[in-house]
């Protein structure tokens, strides 16, 4: 029998409106040996991510550490680690699996993935 991996998936809201169904949890059972890439076209497919008017929400995917920037305007995450990292190699064994979306506002993707690819400081949530 193939071994799987049970995972607790996050995201913080976008608005007041949003809150109504929170907390935004998606718990998912996945091979064990799923990597991050094909864990996050799981997600991307399974539209979990918060739309926002003016379509430029940016996500940061944690897991202990930033792996990827999400963006609404992307059509792929841009990852921190390589996406042919194994999920469960991404955890503390002690601890139950999960990831969590921290919704970045509309901040400019490309300066959020910048700034963490180089372990320089967040440009501010409601910066553009």
């Amino acid at each position: 029998m193939k071994q799987t991996l049970s995972i607790t998936i996050w995201r913080e809201s976008v608005c007041a409106g949003d809150d109504c169904d929170a907390p935004h949890e998606l718990c998912l059972l996945l091979p064990h040996d799923i990597s991050l890439g094909d864990v996050a076209e799981r997600i991307l497919g399974a539209r979990y991510l918060a739309s926002i008017t003016g379509g430029k929400a940016t996500w940061i995917l944690d897991a202990q550490r930033p792996l990827a920037v999400f963006a609404q305007q992307w059509t792929q995450p841009r990852f921190l680690v390589s996406p042919d990292t194994p999920l469960a190699s991404l955890f503390d064994h002690a601890a139950k699996p999960h990831l969590q979306f921290r919704y970045w506002c509309q901040a400019d993707p490309e300066r959020v993935f910048h700034s963490l690819e180089h372990g320089e400081a967040l440009p501010e949530r409601y910066s553009r």
